[in-house]
């Protein structure tokens, strides 16, 4: 059985912190995996844990557009988290899926997003090679070999870690997509910031678009839990974060995800 939660709107903060709650409780308490859908209000420029945010991020730029910014957990570059269903599976030890390596493990959740997007009409699949074309701290500008394309665009990127609790992979499913805000907060003149957003034109798209009808959050979220579900092979549940997990959510906004120490620790 899996948890099927779908905790709404949040700051990227508080998302972060959800993420890591869920987490470390499923190993504490023995609570059963969790797939958890969400949204970033207000928009929410997320950075890769290895990733300095003085350096990549035009933090004022950031504000005066009226942007969050957060650091998170998992590796990958930069993501601006805005028209887009944000998804979550954490998965603590023991369980099947935690004795396959990273990227089989990867693979084999992603395989539930390719499945509903297949149930939403697209023809979706992974990127079989490295783009290097764009030297880009965006994580939407160069699509790896584990990102999902839809003829030849990306529509989905998302980063796995684990630690000793067990697995927390979580990534960005896009319905809609505006290319020149992913550049616009990053630390670069503006000549690049344009030549980027014209080479990504080619790279990056959405459901919407690819798919040739307009995709919602809530499309997304009914196809994700049957595709989940068929691939996985695990009953989804729906439910709510428990007590216990929003106080230790919000323990960790407030000391861990909300500080300078942690978003600017690079």
């Amino acid at each position: 059985m899996i948890r099927f939660i779908d905790t709404g709107e949040n700051n990227g903060a508080m998302n972060m912190a959800i993420d890591e709650a869920l987490l470390t409780l499923e190993k504490e308490k023995g609570l059963p995996p969790a797939l958890r859908v969400y949204r970033f209000v207000p928009p929410t420029l997320s950075i890769g844990y290895f990733q300095s945010m003085n350096r990549e991020v035009d933090v004022e730029r950031c504000r005066e557009k009226g942007y969050d910014f957060v650091r998170r957990p998992t590796g990958g570059r930069a993501v601006l988290h805005d028209k887009e269903l944000t998804y979550s599976v954490t998965i603590a030890y023991p369980h099947r899926i935690l004795e396959m390596n990273l990227l089989d493990s990867f693979h084999y959740i992603c395989r539930g997003i390719i499945r509903a997007i297949e149930l939403l009409g697209g023809k979706a699949y992974f990127s079989s090679r490295e783009d290097n074309e764009i030297s880009s701290p965006s994580c939407f500008a160069a699509p790896t070999f584990s990102d999902i394309l839809i003829n030849g665009k990306k529509v989905v990127g998302s980063a796995q870690m684990r630690n000793s609790n067990g697995l927390l992979q979580h990534g960005s499913i896009l319905y809609r997509v505006d290319v020149d805000d992913i550049f616009d907060c990053f630390n670069m003149d503006a000549e690049k910031k344009k030549k980027l957003a014209k080479l990504a034109l080619r790279k990056i798209s959405s459901l919407s678009d690819e798919i040739g009808r307009e995709i919602t959050f809530d499309m997304i979220k009914d196809t994700l839990k049957k595709g989940m579900a068929e691939v996985l092979g695990e009953e989804l549940v729906e439910t709510e974060l428990s007590e216990e997990e929003n106080l230790l959510a919000d323990r960790l906004y407030k000391e861990k995800y909300s500080t300078e120490q942690w978003n600017f620790k690079r």
